[in-house]
């Protein structure tokens, strides 16, 4: 025993490697047997003719000759097989049947054997063809089905209708001549059929992709010690495009808008026709043919058809770049340009290349994945302590995802990691700040304002910053306050339409003449602050009646608010209803603080009932658009992610605090902030009769997540006896693998068409 346990330590390395690889087989095997199970023999169907009366049966007079259906002109359509509609005279028949699907001049083209006894009566069946066949345009074709009965007594036929449940143009006859005019089976095409091996077919080079990214992680981590930041962007790299992969076309959240605004940057960066208006007030973008079956104005289908449909088109070449089509579009979100910088410049290549959309649509996500895991691994390698932390917070599930579909929150997530490990960087300075990482600052506190309005709160993470770190009190006082002015000049100039509209129903006109008649007062007050303001009854005095001024001050303007929201009468708010059960009325400042009582129940209720989602929001367990799709991670693997957060805080026990009590305070306000921000602006999307408030996403968090983790790691209730970094990074990029390959999983098991 001694010797095996000699051995074994030696070996550890390797062994823990061969663990690790066999637990990464075991859970592909287990995602790959699910995927198949629920993926095979699927179909996507087309009605072609569906005016039949049931049991209303045409039989062949000769079975051998049957039955010919003639089918409409081809549009460039793949038909995999076809659903008719059987009767067998109220038994179950014996022998075989062929359907064969027949050109203009009787040749067969494809066809399907099979056995009778499949065929039950009144029912649609699927007749699966040997091989697909994709029929042209403007060509004639012809189903004729034939049987073969085991005895007299076994006969089968086709459900039709006559008369006006007929179309002319596709009758239905008897080989045999014996068959009266007028009449149209019940006919569906099968556009889309997976087969049996499919799912495993496309799985395979996903899961040797899945396989390479947790191993490859191992080999960086274990073997090489490869520093956290290179670690880290070799997950953020790999994972991104499993999850780029994982998630069906448009199924990110709102990524159909997100797309059609990145689209619209890409026509008017290339000088090419933008969005326009339609006749009835729709918004239509103008672009490619390719693209223009695709583009929608809702969230994407899901399921294993919307994976085959990805995978048939994928590789889809020598499409033009002429904008010659239109769609209907989501209006392009009020975002900065800049958000869609990665993914206009994926749209570009694409069209260069002559790709086809969900060519397009990959690179796309993969510029998005490249600029993440850049952003990701520049916040890692310039946090001073605490990398776990912002190695986990980077590489969770809901990060990835995001990166990995259009979102304009990529940005924004990689930005605020920099922001948040650049403000620690300067809280932790020994030193003077390099000319470089002021600017940053001061470039990233400008534009997380404008990129999402509720971040602008993070720019108090600058504030504890220390004068010596910004070389003395004078150029650190300045500096901050550039720095405040330039992130508030920027949220007010490109949030003003926003903020309007949350005040609509307040009386601005009254607090604009109250607020200028301040003007002359605070005049008066400097004039005195520089003739007496040295002198310390002056100050005393001054101090007092400031601290009136602002209370009466604020007293006033909630007295306006308050009286200037709306009240409904019984009637108004019963006419307000919508078919839906919303009300077509919705909470804003001046409701808000008329409705006090119901603003305080609608949050607590919304607290209480919705926290576990808000979590599972966070981690990225409500895979795709979750107010769509309604799909959920199982809550193992959502504790699990919970866990690595706080394993992340964790430091060894001689490791005392690092951060002063100003700056815990400044991250608290910040994460504080953030939420409360959050939560105000759901409200003011949420109708007045709703119990819940509307809209509110975990995602919402996670610029603030590296705060609030930081401040628990300040705690140091829990501590580590030695360093576990390998083991928690490690354990970052298993997870978020697992719950891509869960994802995957609920992706194609589940059933959404738009």
């Amino acid at each position: 025993m001694e010797r095996l346990g000699a051995l074994i330590k030696k070996h550890r390395l390797w062994l823990g490697g061969l663990c690790c690889a066999l637990a990464a087989a075991f859970a592909l095997a287990w995602a790959g047997y699910t995927l198949h199970q629920a993926g095979k023999n699927q179909s996507e169907y087309k009605i072609v003719h569906d005016g039949y009366e049931a049991m209303q049966g045409m039989y062949p007079a000769d079975p051998a000759a049957g039955l010919v259906q003639q089918l409409p002109a081809g549009e460039g359509e793949t038909l995999y097989g076809v659903r008719l509609m059987f009767v067998t005279d109220g038994r179950v028949a014996q022998g075989s049947f062929r359907a064969a699907l027949e050109n203009a001049s009787g040749e067969t083209l494809t066809a399907c054997d099979g056995d009778m006894t499949m065929l039950l009566d009144g029912a649609f069946v699927d007749v699966i063809f040997a091989s697909p066949v994709t029929l042209e345009e403007g060509g004639g074709y012809q189903l004729r089905v034939t049987f073969a009965p085991a005895t007299a007594e076994d006969k089968a036929g086709l459900v039709y209708g006559e008369g006006e449940q007929a179309d002319p143009a596709m009758p239905l006859t008897d080989a045999a001549g014996a068959s009266a005019p007028g009449r149209t089976a019940a006919l569906q095409y099968i556009t889309n059929y997976t087969g049996t091996g499919y799912a495993l077919r496309a799985f395979a080079p996903l899961a040797v992709l899945v396989f390479a990214a947790v191993m490859g992680g191992w080999w960086l981590i274990f073997v090489r010690r490869a520093k956290a930041h290179v670690s880290f962007a070799f997950f953020a790299a790999a994972l991104g495009l499993v999850f780029a992969l994982v998630t069906p076309p448009l199924g990110g959240p709102d990524e159909y808008g997100h797309l059609a605004s990145a689209y619209a940057l890409a026509n008017r960066v290339t000088g090419q026709p933008g969005v326009t208006t339609g006749e009835n007030g729709e918004t239509l973008l103008a672009m490619r043919e390719c693209d223009a079956e695709y583009m929608r104005d809702s969230s994407g289908p899901i399921g294993i058809l919307a994976y085959k449909t990805m995978t048939d088109e994928l590789f889809s070449t020598g499409n033009g770049s002429a904008l010659t089509a239109t769609a209907e579009v989501s209006p392009p979100y009020n975002v900065l340009a800049l958000q869609y910088l990665p993914q206009m410049l994926g749209i570009l290549l694409a069209r260069a290349l002559g790709l086809g959309f969900h060519a397009m649509l990959l690179l796309a996500r993969l510029a998005s994945v490249a600029a993440y895991a850049a952003l990701g691994a520049l916040a890692v390698r310039l946090a001073p302590a605490h990398k776990n932390i912002f190695f986990a917070a980077g590489l969770l599930p809901m990060g990835l995802s995001l990166a990995g579909s259009v979102s304009a929150d990529t940005l924004v997530n990689g930005l605020a990691l920099v922001f948040t490990a650049l403000c620690l960087r300067g809280i932790l300075c020994k030193n003077v700040l390099g000319r470089g990482e002021q600017a940053g600052l001061l470039v990233l506190a400008a534009l997380l304002g404008p990129m999402k309005a509720i971040y602008l709160v993070l720019v108090v993470l600058c504030l504890p910053i220390p004068a010596a770190a910004l070389g003395g009190k004078v150029r650190s006082r300045a500096f901050k306050a550039l720095l405040c002015a330039a992130a508030a000049a920027g949220w007010l100039w490109f949030n003003g339409s926003t903020v309007s509209y949350m005040l609509r129903s307040v009386d601005v006109e009254r607090i604009q003449f109250v607020l200028l008649r301040l003007v002359p007062a605070a005049a008066l007050a400097v004039v005195a602050w520089l003739r007496w303001g040295k002198r310390a009854w002056f100050k005393k005095a001054a101090l007092a009646v400031g601290a009136l001024a602002v209370a009466a001050l604020a007293g006033a303007m909630f007295w306006v608010g308050a009286n200037s929201g709306m009240t409904l009468t019984p009637e108004e708010y019963a006419a307000s209803i919508k078919p839906n059960g919303e009300s077509t009325y919705v909470y804003s400042f001046g409701y808000i603080l008329s409705h006090i009582p119901q603003t305080v129940k609608l949050l607590v209720n919304t607290l209480g009932s919705q926290m576990p989602r808000y979590l599972q929001g966070l981690v990225g367990a409500l895979p795709g658009e979750p107010i769509v799709y309604g799909l959920e991670i199982s809550w193992l693997l959502t504790i699990a992610l919970l866990a690595l957060l706080v394993w992340a805080c964790l430091r060894p026990v001689e490791e005392g605090p690092l951060l002063s009590r100003g700056a815990r305070w400044s991250m608290g306000l910040a994460v504080l902030g953030v939420a409360a921000l959050s939560m105000l602006a759901a409200l003011c999307w949420t109708p007045i009769n709703l119990t819940t408030i509307f809209g509110m996403q975990g995602r919402y968090l996670l610029p603030v997540l590296p705060a609030a983790l930081l401040l628990l790691a300040e705690g140091r209730t829990l501590c580590l006896r030695r360093s576990t970094d390998g083991a928690l990074r490690l354990s970052a990029g298993a997870l978020a693998a697992a719950v891509a390959l869960q994802s995957l999983v609920l992706f194609a098991s589940a059933a959404y068409k738009p």
